[in-house]
C-alpha cells in the first residue's frame, strides 16, 4: 500500500462540509486547532456523532482524534450506503445537521441508503 498524503486544514469552521467534501473526493484530511482557544477545546459531541455516522455508511473509513479533541485525522472510505442502519444523533443539534450530508452521500453510495436517525427528546419532568 502507498503512503497516504493528507491535506492540512486549521480551525473548526465548516467541519461538516469539509468532511462531506473529503468523503466525496476521497481526499484524506487533517484538521488542527479545533476550537483550540475555546473554554472547552476540541470536538463537540454532535461533531463526534457525525464522524461515527460517516464510519457507518463508508467502508474502510479511518478517524483518529487526539486526546484533547483538537486534532482530527480523517481518511475517507468508499461510500457504501446500506439498509436498516440506525444512528443515535443525540439532541445537541437538529436532525437536519445529520440529514443534509446524508442526502448528498446517499446519492453516491454503492447500495441504497436506509437509515433511522434517533434522538431522545427530554421533557421538563425527566431527571437529568
Amino acid at each position: 500500500m502507498g503512503k497516504v498524503s493528507y491535506m492540512k486544514l486549521k480551525g473548526s469552521q465548516n467541519l461538516r462540509l469539509r468532511l462531506l467534501l473529503a468523503t466525496l473526493s476521497s481526499k484524506s484530511i487533517i484538521i488542527e486547532d479545533i476550537c483550540a482557544d475555546a473554554t472547552w477545546p476540541g470536538l463537540r459531541p454532535h461533531e463526534v456523532s457525525f464522524l461515527h455516522l460517516l464510519e457507518k455508511i463508508c467502508d474502510d473509513c479511518v478517524v483518529e482524534i487526539n486526546e484533547t479533541g483538537t486534532k482530527l485525522k480523517y481518511k475517507p472510505g468508499i461510500i457504501m450506503g446500506g439498509r436498516h442502519l440506525v444512528h443515535d444523533c443525540g439532541v445537541s443539534r437538529s436532525i437536519g445537521y445529520f440529514l443534509e450530508p446524508l442526502i448528498v452521500l446517499g446519492l453516491f453510495g454503492k447500495k441504497s441508503l436506509t437509515i433511522r436517525l434517533k434522538g431522545k427528546l427530554y421533557s421538563l419532568f425527566d431527571p437529568l
